[in-house]
């Protein structure tokens, strides 16, 4: 029962050797408004669970279009470098290509 809310004023009850359960000794009212607050607990918490997770998923997704939006855009196809190149780097970048194949 660890989705109980906590008590906020000590309550005093009897005591006994031969109780199995902690509302035993409360009258059937006591016990129906202890179970409804500790499920609206219980609900919160699941609550606040799933916008949790809602929150991290949506922060996941935005990284992962970021990424690859920033992949798409600095990959570019090999006859742009072509265009944008200088004559000597295409000079050494032909050249020593060909002095690595030998």
């Amino acid at each position: 029962m660890c989705s109980t809310p906590k008590l906020k004023q000590k309550m005093k009850g009897k005591t006994s050797n031969n109780v199995v359960s902690i509302l035993s000794q409360v009258n059937a009212k006591k016990r129906k408004e202890f179970a409804e607050r500790a499920n609206e607990a219980s609900e919160r918490r699941e609550i606040i669970k799933k916008t949790t997770i809602l929150k991290q998923n949506k922060i996941e997704r935005a990284k992962d279009q970021a990424s690859v939006k920033k992949n798409t855009m600095t990959s570019k196809p090999w006859h742009y470098w072509l265009i944008r190149a200088s004559f000597s780097e295409i000079f050494h970048t032909i050249f020593h290509k060909k002095s690595s194949m030998k």
